[in-house]
């Protein structure tokens, strides 16, 4: 077969670790994980799209490893053995960035809750200092 088709395994697996990075760049930037508590803006719960991406992510990190399996015989005899030797660590770092999108997620969440408490004991003190006269 074509060189293309023999570099396939490995381009779908730089796939997968690009949008597993930009999730977590994305998911970091948006949860303002690195900002203290006292000085970190309003932060949203994590958005639906992402977990659906995250889940993409996933399915992605999953595609090039039977993809491989699928096309070893047809490969050249050094791109396979490159890539039958590189399985181990590539599905190490995959998994490894999948887990850290799903930290980077809880983050966000725990900062978006710390949000909304904040929100909530704030209301709360105001409302108790009008009903005592005290601004």
């Amino acid at each position: 077969m074509g060189i293309v088709i023999g570099f396939l395994p490995i381009v779908l697996w730089l796939v997968a670790v690009i949008m597993a990075v930009a999730i977590i760049t994305f998911t970091i930037g948006r949860g303002h994980i690195f900002t203290p508590r006292a000085k970190r803006p309003a932060t949203e719960p994590v958005d639906w799209s992402m977990v659906k991406m995250h889940f993409l992510s996933f399915v992605m990190a999953l595609i090039p490893f039977p993809v491989f399996v699928f096309l070893a015989n047809s490969m050249d005899v050094r791109l396979r053995d490159f890539c039958d030797a590189a399985q181990l660590p590539a599905a190490v770092i995959v998994f490894v960035l999948v887990l850290l999108e799903n930290v980077a997620m809880y983050f966000q969440a725990r900062n978006a809750s710390e949000t909304a408490m904040d929100r909530r004991i704030g209301a709360s003190v105001r409302k108790n200092d009008d009903d005592t006269g005290i601004r």
